[in-house]
């Protein structure tokens, strides 16, 4: 078996020493390349090459934003993605039930090499990029842009810093009472007025240290999107909205403030004026419009 070790050299976690330790113990079991990303959408260059060239397997070493790369070059090709955690959330390895330590993620990874387990899973797009467990449109993408402006923070206190992030929107750089963001849906009446909307792929939307918070709790890889809009947008509000994500019983779709879409195949957000977009945990830009698409079967996992 041919695999493919991509790793970021500046995910939060991954020292050199973890990183040759991981490569020392795949390439005992595998016919292993190494490469590290030199810049933003490497990772996509060389995992579009990887599946070119009929590599099996492309083991992503990092966090959120370089497995979003990678699934960038890997969608609708035969080859394989693997995840080993190396950032400072883990989103998606985490939610595949995979261990949040990247030794330990290894070892499950050599296991399942071994038994050449896949797993055809579901992956969003939002216009054109592909996503494996949310987009968010407006609001939370405000607040993703405001960490990746302030990346030294972010390596400082990590998970914290989206904390940080949301409130700076909120208060200084977030129109939250001019915005308004139509969410339409085939067949459905369109709904407007929406402040914010986030896309899950799969569950929870993320991570808060140990705790996990729920937006989207019956998005599935096997079925279409989930979406959760929120229609008023105020610190209390906000705050309610978090305590009741990260509550092992909450259900945030409950609040007055929210609509949700369940499985829905395609969703087309809109606005007056161009709103940030994040996929994955990673702002890509400004968008007067986003079309949000599930596309089913699109990348085998090894889980």
């Amino acid at each position: 078996m041919r695999a493919l070790l991509l790793y970021n050299p500046t995910a939060t976690t991954t020292t050199p020493r973890v990183r040759d330790a991981i490569a020392w113990r795949l390439s005992a079991a595998v016919d292993l390349e190494v490469a590290p990303t030199k810049r933003r959408d490497h990772a996509s260059y060389l995992a579009a090459g990887a599946a070119a060239e009929g590599i099996d397997v492309v083991v992503a070493l990092g966090g959120d934003g370089t497995v979003n790369e990678v699934l960038q070059g890997l969608a609708h090709t035969a080859t394989a993605l693997a995840i080993i955690p190396g950032g400072s959330t883990n989103v998606w390895a985490r939610n595949l039930g995979l261990p949040n330590d990247a030794e330990a993620a290894t070892s499950r990874l050599l296991g399942l090499l071994t038994s050449r387990r896949r797993r055809k899973v579901t992956l969003g797009v939002a216009n054109d990029r592909f996503f494996g467990f949310a987009a968010g449109y407006g609001f939370d993408a405000a607040a993703v842009r405001e960490v990746e402006r302030r990346r030294a923070l972010k390596r400082t206190v990590r998970q914290a810093s989206f904390l940080m992030g949301g409130l700076v929107a909120l208060t200084r750089t977030y129109d939250r009472k001019g915005t308004s963001i139509t969410v339409a849906e085939a067949g459905a009446e369109p709904v407007e007025g929406c402040k914010a909307v986030v896309c899950c792929n799969s569950a929870p939307f993320t991570y808060l240290g140990p705790w996990s918070a729920d937006l989207c709790p019956d998005a599935d890889l096997n079925g279409g999107l989930d979406l959760l809009g929120l229609t008023r947008l105020s610190l209390p509000g906000l705050l309610r909205l978090v305590r009741v994500a990260l509550s092992a019983d909450g259900d945030v779709g409950a609040l007055p403030a929210t609509r949700r879409w369940h499985d829905a195949d395609e969703v087309v957000l809109s606005s007056a004026t161009p709103l940030p977009l994040q996929v994955d945990g990673d702002y890509v830009g400004e968008e007067a419009r986003v079309v949000l698409r599930a596309a089913r079967e699109a990348v085998d996992l090894v889980v």
